[in-house]
């Protein structure tokens, strides 16, 4: 049903203006081995390795299958609901399939809104920080209801290692379920890029993402397996959902590029026995020939570190995920665009991030100055102007610098516009909650950033 909507409000807004710069003549590697030990926030990469979209407008792609909120919302039985938040979670990582590039740094008091007359939900985002960099959000129905309302932070925490690039975004994303008193929280997973300096790129999530429901204490816990070379599986995710006496009440298994399934507790834990039982059939079947060759054995052992670092031989039967029978499906995936690969991996939904113009201004509400459409590096990296684009980055940081400069000759601090740090309700953790005035729309007191 979303798919259908997607497409037919963008039919005219499949292709960017322009494919993406042929990178093959640009060497990351050069630049990578600079950057080894400190952090992305402190990194400056060459503007042809962005994707013309600010990360505001990035984690916006979060938020594109909220419909599974106003499911969890309809439901009754708090292990349905329990199973479509967990679903929502994994889904919000999917539009990060095959997305190498890097967004565009939000500059300080930037903003980022999302409203669609097909799409029943609204977005809005702001670069509340600098240093460190911090973006809030906040989603909620555009009906007003108040039904549910998502909302957290982002503080995207990367370093770079010989080999590696390990990104561990800081903070805390939290939902409410306004009728049913409800308030779930869940962190961001842990994301590895591999072979920054040797091969090719290659990136997978792993770790554990627990999601906690503070009403009843319920919780999912998602389990997201590193590559198994054994199973040539990628991307899998296995989890349970537990009652506050840590009672296993359902199973929940997939893949974050595929879809989220949710199974008999009992089916699922023996399907989980009979997986790891083939894995390990699988995996002494692949070591039988280096055993019986000294010098492969030998080679192997010499050659392990750059192995772990080799671009993964995937079985692509995985999709077709051979599960238990009646498993209920959760979610599933938007299929990908055949052209997206010339378009930054971009989804239908992405390509319409940027989508504004003087016309269609006029039917609609005015977007804050503030509003990331507005970036001049963006949108001439949009229409393939790169050495323009680079121009105005460039003018934009030392804009950003100068002001910055001049706020602490006059003792000033930055004081966000739409959203107000406090603590939360129930962790006590800081968190950055809307103060409701953004759809005042009121832009007197905007900054001018552009």
């Amino acid at each position: 049903m979303l798919e259908g909507m997607l497409l037919h409000d963008l039919e005219l807004k499949t292709k960017l203006p322009v494919p993406m710069l042929d990178r093959s003549q640009l060497s990351i590697k050069t630049i990578l081995k600079q950057c080894i030990g400190k952090e992305l926030s402190k990194i400056t990469m060459p503007i042809a390795w962005n994707e013309p979209v600010s990360f505001l407008q990035r984690f916006a792609e979060n938020v594109l299958y909220t419909y599974l909120l106003d499911m969890a919302d309809a439901c009754n039985d708090p292990v349905m609901r329990m199973q479509y938040v967990a679903a929502f979670a994994v889904s919000s990582i999917s539009s990060n399939l095959d997305r190498l590039s890097k967004p565009f740094n939000p500059l300080l008091g930037e903003t980022y809104e999302f409203v669609r007359d097909d799409l029943p939900f609204r977005y809005v985002s702001e670069q509340v920080s600098h240093h460190p960099p911090v973006s809030a959000f906040s989603c909620e129905p555009k009906d007003g209801s108040d039904r549910w309302r998502y909302y957290g932070s982002i503080l995207p925490k990367a370093t770079f290692s010989v080999r590696n690039m390990v990104v561990k975004p800081k903070g805390l994303l939290s939902l409410k379920l306004k009728r049913h008193q409800e308030v779930y929280t869940w962190s961001s997973l842990t994301c590895t890029i591999h072979n920054v300096l040797v091969g090719r790129l290659w990136f997978e999530y792993h770790g554990t993402m627990e999601i906690e429901n503070h009403a009843n204490k319920m919780k999912a816990v998602l389990n997201f397996k590193p590559f198994s070379r054994a199973t040539k599986e990628l991307h899998k995710v296995e989890g349970t959902i537990i009652d506050s006496r840590k009672h296993k009440l359902r199973g929940l298994y997939g893949f974050w590029t595929v879809g989220l399934y949710s199974i008999d507790i009992e089916v699922f834990e023996s399907f989980l026995k009979e997986q790891k039982k083939e894995a390990k059939q699988a995996l002494k079947h692949q070591q039988e020939p280096a055993a019986n060759s000294s010098a492969a054995s030998s080679s192997l052992s010499a050659d392990s570190e750059d192995a772990d670092e080799e671009v993964p031989d995937v079985d692509q039967d995985h999709e077709q995920l051979n599960l238990p029978p009646n498993s209920t499906t959760l979610w599933r995936i938007i299929p990908k665009l055949e052209h997206g690969a010339q378009y930054y991996s971009f989804s239908l939904f992405t390509m319409a991030l940027n989508e504004w113009s003087e016309e269609g201004s006029k039917l609609r509400p005015s977007l804050a100055p503030t509003d990331s459409r507005f970036r001049p590096d963006i949108r001439k990296m949009e229409d393939g102007n790169i050495d323009l684009a680079g121009d105005e980055k460039n003018r934009l940081e030392e804009k950003q610098r100068a002001a910055r400069r001049a706020m602490e000759k006059r003792r000033e601090e930055w004081q966000p516009r739409w959203f107000r740090l406090v603590k939360h309700e129930i962790t006590g953790d800081d968190v950055w909650v809307t103060n409701g005035k953004y759809w005042q729309r009121n832009w007197s007191n905007c900054p001018d950033i552009y």
